[in-house]
C-alpha cells in the first residue's frame, strides 16, 4: 500500500492558513468581486442598515435570488470589514448559487457599524441577539424564514452565541448553525499564543489592526475613550482591557472571557449545529 506525503506547505495547518490567507487575501484586495478564484456570476447585493441588540445600528449587505431556499448569515473573524473579508464573500457566492438568501454584516466596532455607533464588540454576548433581529429584518425584506447562522474564528463564537440565544428567546427563524476553527476559550486560548514565536507573531499582527479600529473610535467619539487607551493597547487583551470590559461593566478581562467563551455554551446549544476545529 503505498502512502501520500503531502509537499511542506501543504503539510502544516499553520503555514496553509498564512498562506491561503495571504494569496486569497492579496488577490481581493486587488480585483474584489472580479477576482479570479470566484468564477461565476457576482451577487447583486444591496447594502442596508440593520437594528440590532440595544438600538445599535449594524451595517451589511444582503441578497436574496429566486425561490430562495433559506438565508444565512455571516459572520467573519476578530478583525476585518464586509469590504476585507474575503472568506466571507467566497462562502456567499457559493451559498447564493446554490439557491441561499446570504447576508454579511459589520459586527459591532467593525467596518461602518463602527461609524455609525461608539458601541464596542461583545465577542458574542450582546451578537448573539443582533444577529436574532437581522435575521427578522431580513425575512420582512423577502429572504427566508429559515435562518443558518455561520461563522469563522471569533464569529464562529458569535454563530454560536446566535444559536443560544435563538432558544432562550423562542425566536423560530433560527434553524441551525456551522462554525468553522471558533474560539471556544479565550483566556487559554490566547495565554498559549504567547507561547509560540508564530504565535506572538500572530497577536502582533491583529493587535495591529485592533489598535487602528481603536483609533478610529477615539477619533470619532474621543468622549467614550479613556486618555492614553490606544497607546496602552499592546495585546488582544489589552484591547478587550481598554476598549470593551467597562463599556459592558465587566469587573476584569478574564470575567469578560469566562463569561463570553464558546466552550461553555456548547451544552446549552438545542439547536443543530456543526463545529469544525
Amino acid at each position: 500500500m503505498h502512502t501520500y506525503s503531502p509537499p511542506w506547505y501543504f503539510s502544516n495547518g499553520l503555514i496553509q492558513t498564512v498562506l491561503a490567507s495571504y494569496a486569497f487575501g492579496l488577490s481581493w484586495s486587488w480585483w474584489g468581486e472580479q477576482t479570479f478564484w470566484l468564477d461565476r456570476t457576482p451577487i447583486p447585493w444591496q447594502e442596508q442598515v440593520f437594528t440590532g441588540a440595544d438600538g445599535v445600528p449594524l451595517w451589511g449587505i444582503w441578497s436574496c435570488p429566486a425561490a430562495a431556499k433559506g438565508t444565512m448569515i455571516i459572520n467573519y473573524g476578530i478583525t476585518g470589514t464586509v469590504q476585507t473579508a474575503w472568506y466571507a464573500h467566497a462562502l456567499a457566492r457559493k451559498a447564493y448559487h446554490q439557491g441561499w438568501a446570504v447576508a454579511i454584516y459589520d459586527w459591532r466596532g467593525h467596518g461602518k457599524s463602527a461609524e455609525l455607533s461608539p458601541v464596542p464588540s461583545a465577542d458574542g454576548w450582546r451578537e448573539g441577539e443582533d444577529q436574532l433581529l437581522i435575521a427578522q429584518h431580513l425575512v420582512t425584506l423577502g429572504c427566508p424564514d429559515q435562518v443558518a447562522l455561520v461563522g469563522f474564528s471569533l464569529g464562529g463564537q458569535l454563530a454560536l452565541w446566535g444559536i443560544k440565544r435563538a432558544k432562550e428567546l423562542n425566536n423560530p427563524l433560527i434553524r441551525c448553525g456551522a462554525v468553522l476553527a471558533p474560539n471556544l476559550e479565550s483566556n487559554i486560548s490566547l495565554a498559549y499564543l504567547r507561547t509560540t514565536l508564530p504565535g506572538r507573531i500572530i497577536e502582533e499582527v491583529l493587535v495591529k489592526e485592533l489598535k487602528v479600529e481603536a483609533q478610529k473610535r477615539a477619533e470619532r467619539y474621543p468622549a467614550q475613550v479613556k486618555p492614553g487607551a490606544v497607546h496602552r493597547i499592546n495585546s488582544i487583551s489589552g484591547f478587550d482591557q481598554e476598549m470593551v470590559i467597562d463599556y459592558y461593566g465587566f469587573p476584569s478581562v478574564e470575567d469578560y472571557y469566562q463569561k463570553t467563551s464558546g466552550l461553555y455554551l456548547l451544552d446549552q446549544l438545542a439547536l443543530p449545529y456543526v463545529l469544525v476545529y
